[in-house]
Formats: C-alpha cells, structure tokens, sequence
C-alpha cells in the first residue's frame, strides 16, 4: 500500500514517470548461523520484499521507452563472512531484474541492476573502510556520486541497449 500510494502521489505531481530507481538497504551482520527469523525478516522485508513491489509497481507505471534501476552490492560477486542475509536479499533483487527486464523488454522499458562496491555510507563500518579502500585500484572507497553517477547513466538514453544487466560500480574491486 505505500509504495503504491508514493507511485500515487508522484503521478499526481509530477506526472508520467520515466525513471525509478529502487534503492534500499539494510544489513545485519552476523554469522548464517546465528541469524534469527527477526533476523531474516527484516533484511529480506526490507531489501528483497521492499524492492520487489517497488520494481512490480513500476513495470505497471514506468512510460514505455522509460528505466527502471534497482541498487544491489558489489558483495554477490564476493565471499564475505557474516554476511549472508545481506547478500542473500541483494541476489533476490539482481534475479529479479533479470526475469523483468524481459517483461518489460516489449516496451522499451530497461531494467537493470547497479551495484556498488565500498561506499562512503552508514552500512560501511568505520573499521572496514581502511581495508576496503585498499581493495580498490584507486586506494579508496567509493563517494556517494560514483554510485549516482552510475545510476545517471543507466537512466539516460547512452543506456538504451543496457538491459538485464548488473552494472559493476566498485572502483575495481571484485
């Protein structure tokens, strides 16, 4: 009911939408093991089943020939420890760009998945940064605009053959 009434609302201001992008995410950090259904419930609710009706509503909405993008993480081409409800509800989201983009595909629609790698944000721990930094080719960790400016790119018109796909935006780490 939210997610349709903000596709409400935005229609009724803005008019006919072109471009969404379904960006959340929540972590919970621990070992597969200990993870509790809470646990579960909150990380899949929040990143796999929030962005499931964001991604249905817009299929329904999105003008033909519009973009719809989904944020994953860079970490489901990556092993990490402790981290396996994270990724799991971000691999739920890449498949689910995958089966609609060719839905959608008719209509000139393209969807498509954009994961960032380390980002300059509050789910990157403090203690993280530094070893994440030197993962990257650049010595650093990613800002906020390298991911948006990915985004951009999917959403304009130099992306109109880019559909199905994930779109690395790590700086190099993978």
């Amino acid at each position: 009911a939210d997610v349709r009434r903000l596709f409400d609302e935005t229609e009724s201001q803005f008019g006919t939408i072109d471009i969404v992008v379904a960006n959340v995410g929540v972590a919970v950090i621990k070992p597969l093991i200990d993870a509790s259904e809470a646990d579960f419930d909150l990380v899949f609710g929040t990143n796999a089943r929030g962005t499931f009706f964001t991604l249905q509503e817009a299929a329904r909405r999105v003008r033909d020939g519009g973009r719809i993008i989904a944020v994953s993480t860079g970490g489901t081409k990556m092993f990490f420890t402790q981290t396996a409800l994270y990724l799991g509800s971000k691999g739920a989201v890449e498949q689910f760009v995958r089966v609609l983009s060719r839905e959608v595909g008719p209509r000139g629609i393209t969807v498509n998945a954009l994961s960032p790698g380390f980002t300059d944000t509050d789910l990157l721990p403090e203690r993280d940064r530094a070893v994440a930094a030197g993962m990257s080719p650049f010595g650093r960790i990613g800002a906020p605009r390298d991911v948006a400016d990915g985004a951009v790119f999917l959403a304009s018109d130099e992306a109109r053959w880019l559909t199905g796909e994930n779109i690395q935006a790590g700086g190099g780490v993978a």
